[in-house]
């Protein structure tokens, strides 16, 4: 089985940081396209009550914060000598939203992290990890 499109969910956590590793490696071995992707939810920023001009300065601040990331992210793709696609998502529901993209890109693997930025009540297995091994018609690679 080849994989002529890999996609990286990216949180910056260290499982992540070991998925998009184990990408570059794969990515080298199929001669794989490979994309990036961080979703910001828009749906923890705030309740009503906050004023929305702070819930557009925190996504400005979310993006900048991603985009340094990804600059790293890119420097250790180039030292390997592969081109990476990175794309900030913002999203209501990560699941969905990698789901998606997984279809709208004709993406043939994800990898990602077994575990992110999401709290300590997943110990075993991170929800949006889950969720998209659950919902996602391509192979989904667990990285522990």
């Amino acid at each position: 089985m080849t994989f002529k499109n890999i996609l990286v969910p990216y949180d910056g956590s260290v499982y992540a940081l070991r998925a998009f590793n184990k990408a570059i490696e794969l990515s080298k071995q199929h001669n794989s396209n490979l994309k990036v992707v961080a979703c910001l939810d828009v749906a923890n920023l705030g309740g009503w009550y906050i004023d929305k001009r702070i819930n557009k300065d925190i996504m400005k601040k979310a993006k900048s914060l991603t985009e340094d990331l990804f600059s790293k992210l890119n420097n250790t793709a180039k030292k390997n000598s592969i081109g990476v696609d990175f794309k900030i998502i913002e999203s209501n529901n990560t699941v969905n939203a990698l789901v998606s993209f997984t279809k709208s890109r004709n993406i043939d693997l994800v990898i990602m992290g077994s575990s992110g930025r999401g709290g300590f009540d997943k110990v075993l297995l991170g929800s949006v990890s889950n969720g998209v091994m659950q919902k996602a018609k391509c192979p989904v690679l667990i990285v522990k």
